[in-house]
């Protein structure tokens, strides 16, 4: 990062804003299985990040199911993430101080998830934190989700930035490759399980914690 200056912000939502990638999991085995899969943990490791479309695909192709169409199982999965994240939702450590730090630098923030628009309302509205956002990117608005890097492309565009001036926060190796593809500065904060995995080498920085962000990119800041 080095002579870099950043002066916007792209946050992921899955995993970086609200703790919900357990959510995921629960819902695609509860929908998968119910439609004749066999759950399988690695499988679901490695869609994480990928949008909703990608994973039933992928699922069905594996276990293809009978009865009813891709989209309409699709959507039992994110009617089931909703719920989930309306009732259980929980906001990730450090990012009300996160975003409140960018805001009083003036520093522009974007959303850009895979999720569908449906499911960033419903995470916005849990939160509370809609006012920091000044773009927010659906995969639904863009003709590829991550690992391309549309949504932040389209992210950056939205707020007048170019992609050397973009700081990506992601959880996801799917979201890091989108924000490499993009040729922005990528921040890594993997769970604990994933963090020490060679593939978040190509990362500018990573971190725990969302709570090391500001100390981490206060001399980048224009």
């Amino acid at each position: 990062m080095e002579d870099k200056k950043i002066t916007t912000v792209l946050f992921d939502m899955d995993g970086v804003l609200i703790d919900s990638e357990g959510f995921w999991q629960q819902a695609e085995e509860e929908v998968f299985t119910s439609m004749g899969a066999t759950w399988d943990e690695a499988i679901a490791i490695q869609t994480q990040g990928k949008t909703t479309r990608a994973v039933t695909e992928l699922w069905y192709n594996l276990y293809p199911w009978e009865g009813k169409s891709i989209e309409e199982v699709e959507q039992m999965v994110i009617d089931r993430v909703d719920e989930l994240i309306s009732t259980e939702g929980e906001i990730k450590e450090g990012v009300i101080q996160t975003l409140e730090f960018l805001k009083e630098k003036n520093i522009k923030i974007g959303l850009a998830t895979n999720s569908p628009e449906s499911l960033i309302v419903t995470v916005l509205k849990r939160l509370g934190i809609k006012k920091y956002f000044q773009t927010i990117v659906s995969s639904e608005h863009v003709e590829h989700g991550k690992p391309a890097p549309d949504v932040y492309l389209r992210a950056a565009h939205n707020l007048g930035s170019q992609s050397s001036e973009c700081l990506v926060v992601e959880d996801s190796f799917t979201g890091v490759t989108a924000g490499k593809n993009a040729k922005m500065t990528v921040v890594a904060i993997p769970d604990a399980e994933q963090y020490n995995q060679e593939r978040f080498d190509i990362v500018d920085f990573k971190l725990n914690s969302m709570i090391f962000l500001n100390e981490k990119i206060v001399p980048f800041l224009q």
